[in-house]
Parts: structure tokens; C-alpha cells; sequence
């Protein structure tokens, strides 16, 4: 095992003939151990909040009624988790762990009638930049004639695209393919970079 200097434990692993890095980041200070307890239900749209961190200003500015969903057990977590949330088949937002929300982003994806919102973020280096990130969970929702229409747009996404890193991307190609595209929304959102990147 390696350790650099900011705490990050870096070890080899073997698998099936593959050389597999694992990158363990420092345990995080400003993070808190636990997130809260979602209140009841209060609008039309479920919140959740995808996490392997909880950061206060999330929890702080999250809806109450946001269910927290831990995703932290491997990197395909984040899909099994949106894999039981799209097959109930209701409306829903995301809010990932390292978005700080607002109140009027929560308004704003509650009544927009598009089948598929979302906000940018904040830190995308230029303006120009922000069509790449289209895809983009951070703060998205989905109503629910969108996931009736396309039932299988998660799981048809093949075992080796399942981790975090490729998720977005791969459920957008299939929405299109559906023939539908994202609404964007703005002012964007805050963007923590929980990777330990910024703390910003």
C-alpha cells in the first residue's frame, strides 16, 4: 500500500488477470458521520440524495423529505441504488452528496412539467463547457411518463458501465435514443467536489 501526502491510500489488487487500482481518499473532517432522517413526503416529486459523504451544507439546504441513499459499498452502488428508483416508476430528483441546493431549485424541478430537468454546475470552467455535462445527476429529476416510457433505460446498462463514473452518461444515451433531451435549468447549482479537490 502507498500513501500520499494528502492521506490518500493507494493499493494493487489483482483481478482476473487485472491489475485493478484502489484509491482510498483520507478519512474527511468536515464531513458529518451520519445524514438525517427524511420528514414525511411534502411535494409531488421524491428526493434523493445519493451519497458516500455528508457534507452539512447538503444536509442543510437538501430537502427535508430528501432520502439519503448510501452508495458508498462499491462503484456500482450508485447504479443498483437508481436501478430500484427507476423501476418503481414514479417522478423523483436526484440531489448528489457534493451539490448544495436552494430552495427555489427545489421549487423550480417540483413544477416544471419537462420530462427531464436538471441544473449545471457552478464550477464548469466556461459557459461553452456546460452542453458536456448534459448528462449530468447532480441535481436532475425525472418525471414519471419519462421512466414509463423507457422502463429499461437503467437496466439495460450493460455490467462493465455500471460504476458512477459512466452511469450519467450511459442513461443519457439511452433517454435520446428515446427521443428525449434534457431541460436545463438555471442559476446553477453549488458544486462541493467531495473528492477532495476543493472544499468550496
Amino acid at each position: 500500500m502507498t500513501a500520499l501526502p494528502d492521506g490518500t491510500r493507494i493499493r494493487r489488487v489483482e483481478d482476473h488477470g487485472n491489475r485493478l487500482m484502489v484509491i482510498q481518499p483520507p478519512h474527511r473532517t468536515d464531513c458529518i458521520p451520519e445524514p438525517p432522517a427524511p420528514v414525511e413526503r411534502q411535494g409531488d416529486v421524491q428526493w434523493y440524495v445519493p451519497y458516500t459523504n455528508v457534507h452539512p451544507a447538503t444536509v442543510e439546504a437538501a430537502p427535508a423529505d430528501a432520502v439519503w441513499v448510501d452508495v458508498s459499498t462499491s462503484t456500482d452502488a450508485y447504479f443498483a441504488a437508481l436501478y430500484d428508483i427507476w423501476a418503481a416508476g414514479d417522478t423523483f430528483a436526484l440531489l448528489e452528496h457534493d451539490v448544495v441546493c436552494r430552495p427555489d431549485v427545489i421549487r423550480e424541478l417540483e413544477e416544471c412539467p419537462e420530462p427531464w430537468c436538471l441544473y449545471g454546475y457552478a464550477d464548469i470552467c466556461h459557459r461553452e463547457c456546460m452542453d458536456a455535462w448534459r448528462n449530468a445527476l447532480g441535481c436532475t429529476r425525472f418525471r414519471a411518463e419519462l421512466i414509463q416510457a423507457v422502463p429499461d433505460a437503467v437496466a439495460s446498462i450493460p455490467a462493465g458501465w455500471r460504476e458512477w463514473t459512466n452511469l450519467c452518461d450511459r442513461l443519457g444515451e439511452r433517454l435520446r435514443a428515446a427521443g428525449f433531451t434534457h431541460h436545463f435549468h438555471e442559476p446553477w447549482v453549488g458544486h462541493r467536489r467531495m473528492m477532495g479537490l476543493s472544499a468550496n
